[in-house]
């Protein structure tokens, strides 16, 4: 989904809602098998950039623009469906990882091939 459509939309509907708080995107972290907290930590990571983007938007992020995210010692790598997403959502990513106490400048971001 388009940013542009996304904002055109009239607001979640009742499948839109139930199918962002069942998405996932892939989550992955360096030395997961010996630390599976690093996981729980993404999930973590994940869900507050939903609820951050939920108070400020006041609708639920979008499923599937969110397609990954890696854990590399204390370095978070998004990956994006799309620029448009990237630059909107970078914000809610960067304080996510911050309310885990990590800095947020080590927040990368990139866009899906």
């Amino acid at each position: 989904m388009k940013l542009e459509e996304w904002h055109l939309g009239d607001g979640d509907g009742i499948q839109e809602r139930q199918l962002a708080a069942e998405y996932l995107p892939v989550i992955e972290a360096h030395r997961q098998e010996d630390e599976p907290d690093r996981i729980d930590r993404l999930r973590r990571v994940y869900a507050m950039a939903q609820h951050l983007f939920l108070m400020v938007e006041g609708r639920r992020l979008p499923e599937k623009v969110v397609v990954a995210m890696n854990d590399h010692k204390g370095q978070l790598a998004v990956t994006f469906l799309d620029r448009e997403w990237l630059v909107f959502l970078d914000p809610f990513f960067r304080l996510a990882w911050r309310s885990e106490g990590e800095p947020p400048e080590n927040v990368v971001a990139a866009v899906i091939q």
